[in-house]
């Protein structure tokens, strides 16, 4: 006898959650070490310091060595939270957020003191309100997005541009690099594509993904603009109403 639908759909649920459960049960694994890694350049770099032996070169290796657990952090991230988005066990938890001090501590704690002495530059526009967004979500979105505008550029950093309109904030991540293939487009937000012109740069494909997964979980909308001159994302999400307390900073 045929298996029913009903059955087969139950036991696709099934194998989808023990992948999901496998998924995550591995990439906590791997933060072990990772952990010990970070904490380990961490002690060194402040043991040099104090012992005035912080050339130029320790400090810029450090730095490439920092960026790269950095990279492979979020590379984990990215996995973990397609698990939950295969599961659908994926949910936001808004709550009032003050986006310029938000953005400042992203710059602060991911992409400080980089080697190639490359900075984010933000810019802000507008009456300054709060937004309610899931701050959890807001950082993976703000972390691949930046981290893709470093990644893709030469020579200067990536703009960061806040305006607070009528309506909502934009939020823009704008680069200088080598821009996205108009072919590409269309399929740019697509689990595990890649860019035709990526060449070896690291990645799994999966951080645009994730990113719009975000920004549609927080009532918010997502585009994108490439040419000669670099790329743009296009980012707004809706204010706090009026009468929700905290909508408003001071």
């Amino acid at each position: 006898m045929r298996e029913p639908i009903s059955g087969r759909a139950a036991r696709k649920t099934s194998l989808q959650e023990m992948r999901s459960e496998y998924i995550s049960m591995a990439i906590h694994e791997f933060r072990t070490p990772i952990t010990a890694i970070t904490s380990s350049i961490e002690l060194l770099e402040t043991k040099m310091e104090l012992d005035a032996l912080m050339l130029p070169f320790y400090k810029r290796n450090l730095s490439r060595i920092k960026e790269e657990i950095t990279l492979l952090n979020n590379m984990v991230d990215d996995i973990l939270i397609s698990g939950s988005m295969v599961s659908g066990s994926m949910v936001a938890r808004p709550e009032a957020t003050d986006v310029v001090a938000f953005v400042g501590m992203i710059r602060r704690q991911y992409f400080h003191q980089r080697a190639d002495k490359r900075q984010l530059s933000i810019r802000v526009s507008g009456a300054r309100r709060h937004i309610y967004i899931d701050q959890s979500q807001l950082t993976g979105i703000l972390t691949n997005l930046v981290g893709n505008a470093f990644k893709y550029s030469q020579g200067q950093g990536p703009l960061l541009r806040l305006h607070y309109g009528k309506k909502g904030l934009y939020i823009k991540v704008k680069d200088t690099g080598i821009g996205i293939p108009e072919k590409d487009i269309p399929f740019l937000f697509t689990p595990f594509f890649r860019g035709r012109n990526v060449g070896s740069r690291a990645g799994a494909g999966l951080g645009l993904a994730i990113v719009k997964r975000f920004v549609m979980a927080n009532n918010g909308t997502i585009a994108v603009s490439s040419g000669a001159a670099g790329t743009v994302f296009t980012l707004m999400f809706p204010y706090v109403p009026d009468n929700n307390p905290g909508g408003h900073s001071a």
